[in-house]
């Protein structure tokens, strides 16, 4: 009778947290979720930052005649 070998892998469970993220494709932890796609946090930060700016000064006026 063989003794049977067995292999296992030992690799840091990091990778599997990893994503791409949906803005840049960079591969990193999910910060925020838009509509189930992932963002990473410099993604995130920079939507944020973009929303509080629009709102704070409306640059565009759109007037119907």
């Amino acid at each position: 009778m063989r003794p049977q070998m067995q292999i296992s892998l030992e690799t840091d469970a990091n990778h599997r947290s990893l994503r791409r993220c949906y803005s840049c494709g960079s591969y990193s932890r999910p910060y925020d979720q838009v509509n189930g796609a992932p963002r990473c946090e410099r993604c995130a930060e920079k939507a944020r930052r973009q929303e509080e700016e629009q709102k704070e000064d409306p640059s565009e006026v759109n007037f119907l005649i």
